[in-house]
């Protein structure tokens, strides 16, 4: 490395004394002012070298640096194959040099601050701070301009004021997203400039395409490139022609970085038809506190008829998620999404199988509130349930709960000896409150809403005192109490309103009672404080069995089996004499066949009612099990533990107060997982005691006596559920290596790609089946029913580095015979562009594009062609 500074010869001052005799005893004097540098002189030093070769030309004044050369001087860094450095001209120019082989090579590559380009020849001047480029590439994030002559002009130039530090002037230059030596497109301008890291400016230009120029010009162009957020408008980046709703403009609008921790886009779309659409996206970002996402949407989609008509459909959409930073507060959280919309907008305005088969839209927003040191929490919630078929929304407006957490009211501070068994009573409490209401989506900001609303609080108290008999017997006694407050009850009132519905018999008008209306009740509420109180108790007895068989040889090491049976009885007291809880209603005043109904003054209410079944004492018994196996893996050397089945459970009860028919129903169920989890196979199934008379009743006979058999099957339903990819079945049955004749193992060398199921290894395939065997009550038959069987595919497939084809969906089902919305793409690759084909054959849509790639600062440069769903067959 070396390093120089230009300098004159230091000048003696007028007032020094002039050299005396050489034999003479004088003493010196040393001027020890600053050295005096010439007005022209650089202003730092100047660090170059090379790796071929360098040499001085000092009757020029220049330097020449010859083979990777490098030179560096304040923020500048220039690398090139030639560098010749002019001290005269305070001037630095670079070019490529030949290598060994004799071909041009390094070259020339500019940098100053966070300017950066690289040229064929360059000239830059230290001291004006200005440079001429010849063939310049340089790249502005994700942008590649390119120009025939360009112009630098550096930071704190001597030029008027209004320049702009380190901007570039080009001439005849090309801007492209595109990194290939020679782009495969660019917009091609006489004039352009670039103010790094803020904007490129051009004049008019035009869209070239492998050198060719196209059409598409351009009067003038804007390229922001900042780094920073700034307000600006939004280009549209995507047009559309629709048969039905005219040419159309998506995507245009307008950013406004509010403040560092907030910042709104507004989108828009129009279309010649009048159909227009709006979309607010708003962001707001806080460190170590919370993160908000906002989409708001409101479409008007206006399309005609056969008749010429016009049809307007209006659909909003909200989306809202916020998440709080867990160092935001120690003892309270909120957070949760929102996913609301109306009049199917996803549906209207999407055609992917996504948009179009999500048939339910669910939210969830909590809050929660803990204090330290107590045992209670506060918790407040908001949940909805959309149904974009049946249009219904289902909305819990607020919902709070009070939690008391389990305490021992009873329990001593400071026990002193055996603990008493009065501590082991134990206390639990909770108060909930909630508001429900069931509408239809287009009715949600109407009166519509407020008037179905259900509210209600419910509080709910219970004790329990655990203890074991014999050390394995887990007994635990119960007292349940539930008080619930509603604001309003129902009454049923009959209206005598007889409608007469007259026919004609051989030429006799008579009364057709069959069609008449006999009059009709009508339901309403009324308003004031209404609680209702109800309690119960029971004891609870289980315990745990274990059996468990290992071996310490073979492939086969162990069984363990785990039962876990259970004993519980409960007492309830017998509401359904209650005439302050249930009451009769008249249906019907046809003559001589009065109807009449019952009804309970809380059937609306939003935590039910008071039950109006007779007092009943059962002892409910129930039995789970859990089988475990373990296998000794030779050629891993290890034992592998696996779960056959998952919670074998049966389940029913015997009545004490029933006269007949005591024993209930048998439920049996279980989950087991096949093939390393990838199927799961679920069943389960009924069984009753007790036969059936000719007319399908359950009567009071036991089937082991009139039929035989111990059990009579009710109903029994399994389901397997397989789901995969390509990358699961291989790791299912390939092995970690290959045997070689000394017996040891030896790694797969081949990959995973390499065979024709590589192709495949993003695909995913899920398929259901379901089998239901029950009986038909009238008949005292059984049918088999085959519930579900359907498989889908969907995933990505490379035929090539560049061909893919994009499967979205394709499901076939076999009980409907037919292709369930096949959602189809293929696409390549173009290197800085691509294409893209999107074809949903059931809805007659599809899209076709070849586009810049997207993500990029070009890529609104595209031909797209498509059919919307307003065109499209209309199927969906």
């Amino acid at each position: 490395m070396c390093t120089a500074g230009i300098a004159q010869e230091p000048v003696a001052p007028r007032d020094s004394l002039p050299p005396g005799p050489a034999d003479s005893a004088v003493v010196a004097l040393v001027d020890l002012r600053p050295v005096q540098l010439s007005k022209d002189a650089l202003d730092d030093e100047v660090e170059y070298g090379a790796k071929d070769s360098m040499w001085f030309d000092v009757k020029n004044k220049q330097l020449h640096l010859y083979g990777q050369a490098y030179l560096k001087y304040t923020t500048i860094d220039l690398k090139a194959g030639y560098i010749l450095l002019d001290y005269e001209k305070n001037e630095v120019s670079a070019e490529q040099f030949p290598d060994e082989t004799g071909k041009l090579a390094g070259l020339p590559e500019f940098k100053d601050g966070e300017q950066e380009f690289t040229a064929t020849k360059l000239r830059y001047n230290f001291r004006s701070k200005k440079g001429i480029i010849y063939e310049a590439r340089t790249k502005q994030q994700d942008l590649y301009v390119l120009g025939q002559k360009a112009k630098f002009i550096g930071e704190a130039s001597a030029d008027s004021s209004m320049q702009t530090q380190n901007t570039v002037y080009n001439k005849d230059a090309l801007i492209t997203t595109c990194d290939a030596p020679v782009p495969h497109y660019g917009i091609h301008t006489k004039k352009l400039k670039v103010v790094p890291n803020k904007l490129v400016v051009t004049g008019f230009s035009n869209v070239e395409i492998g050198g060719i120029p196209t059409p598409l010009v351009l009067p003038f162009g804007f390229y922001p490139i900042t780094q920073t957020r700034k307000s600006g408008l939004i280009i549209p980046r995507d047009f559309e022609f629709a048969d039905r709703e005219g040419l159309g403009i998506k995507d245009w609008g307008y950013y406004f970085p509010i403040s560092d921790h907030l910042d709104v886009t507004m989108l828009f779309n129009a279309y010649t038809s009048g159909s227009w659409g709006v979309q607010a996206n708003v962001r707001y970002n806080q460190r170590y506190r919370f993160r908000d996402d906002l989409n708001l949407r409101f479409n008007n989609r206006v399309t005609e008829d056969n008749m010429a008509r016009r049809l307007s459909a209006q659909s909003f959409g909200i989306r809202w998620s916020h998440q709080q930073d867990p160092k935001a507060h120690p003892t309270r959280r909120f957070g949760g999404s929102l996913n609301i919309e109306t009049n199917r907008d996803q549906n209207r305005n999407q055609n992917d199988y996504a948009s179009v088969y999500q048939n339910t839209l669910s939210s969830n927003l909590n809050y929660s509130q803990t204090f330290p040191g107590k045992p209670y929490q506060f918790n407040a919630s908001l949940s909805h349930s959309q149904n974009t078929q049946t249009r219904l929304m289902n909305i819990s407006f607020p919902t709070a709960a009070f939690n008391l957490q389990r305490v021992y009211p009873f329990k001593r501070k400071k026990p002193v000896g055996k603990e008493r068994w009065y501590e082991k009573l134990s206390l639990t409490y909770s108060s909930k409150l909630q508001n429900t209401v069931q509408v239809a989506d287009t009715l949600l900001f109407t009166s519509e809403t407020l008037r179905k609303a259900r509210m209600g609080i419910q509080h709910n108290a219970s004790t329990d005192f655990n203890f074991k008999v014999f050390k394995y017997i887990n007994i635990s006694p119960r007292v349940n109490y539930e008080e619930n407050w509603y604001p309003y009850s129902i009454e049923r009132q009959f209206i005598d309103e007889i409608q007469f519905v007259y026919d004609t018999v051989a030429d006799i008008i008579v009364v057709d009672s069959n069609k008449t209306v006999w009059g009709r009740d009508t339901s309403f509420r009324d308003w004031g404080f209404k609680p209702f109180r109800q309690f119960d108790a029971g004891i609870t007895l289980n315990t745990a069995l274990f059996f468990t068989k290992q071996f310490r040889k073979g492939w086969f090491r162990g069984i363990r089996h785990t039962m876990k049976p259970s004993l519980s009885t409960g007492f309830r007291p017998d509401y359904s004499d209650s005439d302050n809880f249930f009451r009769q209603v008249q249906t019907s005043a046809q003559p001589g066949r009065e109807k009449f109904q019952d009804y309970g003054i809380f059937d609306d209410a939003v935590y039910g009612r008071p039950s109006n079944a007779p007092r009943d004492m059962s002892i409910n018994y129930s039995l789970s099990n859990i089988l475990e196996m373990k296998f000794y893996s030779a050629r891993k050397d290890t034992v592998k533990r696996v779960r056959i089945f998952d919670n074998l459970t049966f389940a029913g009860s015997y009545s004490l107060t029933r006269d007949t028919l005591k024993w209930s129903q048998v439920s049996t169920g279980g989950l087991f997982r096949l093939f390393k989890g990838l199927s799961n196979l679920t069943w389960n199934a009924r069984f009753d005691p007790y036969i059936r008379n000719e007319a399908g009743i359950r009567v009071n006979k036991f089937a082991a006596r009139e039929e035989g058999k111990l059990l009579r099957l009710v109903r029994f339903e399994v389901a397997l559920n397989t789901q995969m990819s390509i990358g699961d079945l291989r790791k299912l049955f390939e092995k970690d290596g290959t045997s070689t004749a000394q017996g040891t193992q030896k790694p797969r060398t081949v990959s995973a790609k390499d065979d024709f199921l590589g192709l495949f290894e993003q695909f995913r395939i899920n398929h259901r089946i379901s089998f239901i065997r029950q009986e038909i009550p009238s008949s005292n038959r059984d049918t088999l029913l085959i519930g579900t069987n359907n498989i889908s595919l969907s995933g990505r497939i490379p035929l090539t580095p560049k061909w893919s084809i994009d499967v979205g969906n394709i499901s076939y089902d076999f009980q409907a015979k037919r292709i369930v919305y096949p959602d189809l793409g293929l696409s390549r690759n173009l290197h800085c562009w691509q294409f893209s084909l999107r074809w949903q054959p059931l809805r007659g849509t599809y899209e076709f594009f070849i586009n810049v790639t997207p993500g990029s600062s070009l890529d609104f440069l595209k031909l797209p062609y498509r059919k919307n769903n307003f065109d499209g067959q209309g199927v969906f």
